[in-house]
């Protein structure tokens, strides 16, 4: 007689991230048996779905605070972490937004998730902004002249206020340069700040410039 196997026996088996493909593998499945077990551990809270069609779950079971940025990088493997959340990370911002954005290369794996804003990024950006990406995620200066070169001030949810410049050091000055050079934008320094702003439209402006605080001399 078969030996019944519990769905929490399953799930311990299964690692913190999984796919549905997973289970067909790991258990001999059909796709049509994994959907309906998914479906049943989904009602039951015992696993959570990355979202869209990517077919990659969290495992509540074995990790409750699922990592869903590796879940991300399982689903979309050329992720890479940009716009405010990546100043964010470097300590330019407390700003924390909804969704993180991510750029992912065109033409690769892509999905539209709710716990991220994934935006499509040419070939060419990944290849100009490898010098700046660090651990799947773009170092301060760089996510900020890509910012300034791809958006603008307030289109990317930041405006020159929000940032900490007290943070900017010698070293962020040469990667900014050389995101500058990366990005075509026309070089100008980090503690130039007025004309950081003739980056962007007039009418995206902050109102108050006296506001802006220049980060010290280091």
């Amino acid at each position: 007689m078969a030996t019944q196997v519990s769905s929490v026996q399953r799930l311990l088996s299964l690692p913190a991230l999984f796919s549905g493909k997973d289970l067909t593998i790991r258990f001999q499945w059909t796709s049509k048996a994994a959907s309906q077990y998914l479906y049943l551990w989904k009602k039951r809270g015992l696993v959570q779905p990355l979202g869209g069609h990517s077919d990659i779950f969290a495992n509540t079971l074995v990790q409750p605070q699922p990592d869903w940025e590796a879940a991300l990088r399982l689903a979309m493997p050329s992720a890479v972490v940009v716009g405010a959340e990546a100043l964010r990370r470097g300590g330019w911002t407390t700003q924390v937004p909804s969704q993180p954005e991510v750029a992912v290369q065109a033409g690769q794996p892509r999905y539209s998730v709710h716990r991220f804003d994934v935006k499509p990024r040419p070939a060419s950006w990944f290849e100009a902004s490898r010098p700046g990406i660090r651990d799947h995620c773009l170092q301060p200066a760089w996510a900020l002249a890509d910012m300034l070169a791809s958006a603008g001030w307030g289109d990317a949810g930041l405006q020159p206020d929000d940032l900490d410049w007290g943070r900017v050091g010698k070293r962020d000055q040469s990667q900014f340069a050389a995101a500058c050079r990366a990005y075509g934008l026309k070089p100008s320094e980090l503690t130039d700040v007025e004309a950081l702003l003739c980056c962007a439209p007039r009418s995206e402006r902050p109102a108050h410039t006296s506001r802006l605080v220049r980060p010290a001399a280091r």
